[in-house]
């Protein structure tokens, strides 16, 4: 399901097609497309926040919701089994969004 309409990170070109189905680290399919002007293959998540991220979203999620809630880093560092660096490399990456990503968090759990 796309939200949003899919252009080509090379030309910007809107006349892609979908090339196949690949799955993550965590077992999430993504789909690699195919821009039929410049040749170019690229994932969904080109170009946006998430690429290049092999943690799962909802896992993500529930972090930055642990502290936003009042946990201190160290302690949901200790509690999650995650780097200190990759958490502020996250909140760097992602702080911006979090109702965004909540609510892929929800849709992804119930349906």
């Amino acid at each position: 399901m796309s939200l949003s309409k899919q252009y080509c990170p090379e030309c910007n070109a809107e006349n892609i097609k979908r090339h196949c189905q690949y799955t993550i680290k965590s077992g999430e399919s993504r789909t690699l497309f195919m821009c039929q002007e410049c040749g170019n293959y690229f994932s969904e998540t080109k170009n946006t926040p998430l690429e290049g991220l092999k943690t799962p979203v909802s896992r993500i999620s529930l972090i930055l919701n642990a502290i936003n809630d009042g946990m201190g880093l160290n302690a949901c560092c200790r509690t999650f089994q995650v780097g200190k660096n990759t958490v502020k490399r996250w909140l760097r990456r992602l702080g911006g969004l979090k109702e965004t990503l909540l609510l892929y968090t929800l849709c992804h759990q119930f349906i």
